[in-house]
């Protein structure tokens, strides 16, 4: 056990010292998840914690306050922070597989199966976000409709055609990346 967390140790010790601008990156994507990771945590639990206590709905997070509509319907309460929940979890999920690239890719040899298909999932991830926030979008149009009283969600609902174009130009960033890998491989087998 203690051998593998050694193996580990310097693996990272030997990043830093061959890749030191993939790790400050790296360290800057954690910082990213971490803050996502609690955002959607802090809706989560506040979501839960509401539900015992009504007046907790007057501050969800950041000033979010849904407490007309928890007085309305609570279904629609729930329905609601429940998306907001699942993009920002989808979120944490985009930069958590982004660590992962980072701490797999060598540069001396940047194109791997498992780099590639990170890369992918990344690419479907993303446009997945795009579609929550849209149909998000349209159950708050769909809500304010039936005279629902919502404030201004900008915060939560914007971007989904950013995400949409983002996921695309990944997923075809995957599709170079996986052609790479064919030619490194091909490379490697002339040398």
């Amino acid at each position: 056990m203690f051998g593998k967390k050694n193996i580990i140790i310097m693996e990272w010790k030997k990043k830093w010292v061959t890749q030191p601008g993939l790790m400050l990156i790296t360290i800057v994507i954690w910082s990213i998840f971490i803050g996502l990771c609690i955002q959607a945590g802090a809706i989560l639990f506040t979501l839960i914690y509401s539900l015992f206590n009504p007046i907790v709905a007057q501050n969800l997070y950041e000033g979010l306050n849904l407490s007309a509509l928890m007085e309305q319907d609570i279904r629609h309460y729930i329905g609601l922070l429940s998306l907001i929940v699942a993009i920002t979890g989808l979120k944490a999920y985009i930069f958590y597989l982004m660590i992962r690239i980072f701490l797999k890719i060598n540069l001396t040899h940047p194109f791997s199966k498992e780099v590639s298909k990170l890369i992918s999932k990344i690419g479907q991830v993303t446009v997945e976000i795009a579609l929550f926030i849209i149909f998000t979008n349209a159950y708050v149009k769909w809500l304010s409709k039936r005279e629902f009283d919502l404030p201004a969600m900008g915060e939560y609902m914007g971007g989904a055609f950013e995400y949409f174009l983002m996921g695309i130009i990944i997923y075809a960033i995957s599709k170079v990346f996986k052609r790479g890998l064919e030619i490194q491989s091909e490379n490697e087998l002339t040398v």
